[in-house]
């Protein structure tokens, strides 16, 4: 636990964004610290059995967890705001750092969703939509932590997608990183046991995500290029590739909820493995 508590702060020492991520960090390191507590006999037992067997007043209280990590990754956080004072001899590092995405006072051209809607936005209304911004990128930590409180990994995953989508200056480097993160839901690209030549037998628009975004990585840099040194485009050009580029982010993050829900279900009902299910 400490140790990804200070990652974690880190990250958030450099960036804001990854402070988003200690709902659902705290929830995998509970859940860590619930199956290590668990007797050996149980913890050989089927997942079913083992969830009615454990004795849940052995297991350590989330409460008083949770408030032990909340204040393990302050205090990380301090301490290196403490260092870097001590190094800098100045406070001038906060706003450089943490007031800049905040404001978004640099309106340059990134692959992100922020920059051209506040070059169109009235000055009468920015600090307005500012807080809606963020305060929808910061809604979906604690419902994912709800709903998926039985995989705190896949939460942590999706939040890294919600991160990247939405965050103010979007780049690659962060497209990759939570790409490369879809590897530890390995589970739910599994093959079909009905169709083996599938791709997986729970994702269902990934061939088109993947398809698109690959589409985006072509197109991009060229009508960047066109709009600012050709001079043969315009802002329209760019920004309809970055919208295509995070809609196809989008539907990449949808699908894989989707398919660590249809995983859930088919755990919890085996019976109902590779069919088609409709909601009523």
């Amino acid at each position: 636990m400490a140790t990804s508590v200070l990652a974690l702060a880190i990250a958030s020492y450099i960036s804001l964004h990854p402070a988003f991520l200690l709902p659902p960090i705290g929830l995998l390191c509970y859940d860590i610290l619930c199956q290590q507590q668990t007797p050996p006999a149980e913890s050989g037992s089927a997942p079913t059995a083992k969830k009615v067997a454990v004795d849940q007043r052995a297991l350590p209280k989330a409460i008083p967890f949770a408030i032990q990590l909340t204040l393990m990754f302050f205090a990380a956080t301090l301490f290196l705001f403490s260092l870097s004072r001590l190094i800098l001899t100045s406070w001038q590092f906060i706003p450089s750092v943490y007031l800049t995405p905040l404001q978004l006072p640099d309106l340059t051209p990134n692959p992100g969703l922020w920059w051209y809607f506040f070059i169109e936005m009235f000055d009468a209304f920015r600090s307005f939509f500012l807080g809606v911004f963020w305060l929808h990128m910061l809604s979906y930590s604690i419902p994912f932590c709800l709903r998926l409180r039985n995989q705190p990994l896949a939460a942590m995953v999706l939040m890294l997608g919600v991160i990247n989508v939405f965050q103010p200056y979007a780049n690659a480097g962060d497209a990759g990183a939570w790409l490369s993160s879809l590897c530890l839901l390995g589970h739910s690209f599994e093959g079909n046991s009905i169709n083996p030549t599938a791709v997986s037998s729970l994702h269902r628009y990934s061939f088109p995500a993947l398809a698109a975004l690959l589409y985006c990585t072509l197109l991009g840099p060229a009508f960047h290029h066109l709009w600012i040194y050709a001079g043969s485009g315009n802002a329209n050009f760019f920004y309809a590739i970055t919208l295509v580029w995070n809609l196809a982010q989008l539907i990449l993050l949808t699908d894989t909820l989707y398919a660590v829900l249809r995983d859930e279900w088919e755990s919890e009902r085996p019976e109902g493995k590779g069919r088609e299910v409709r909601q009523i």
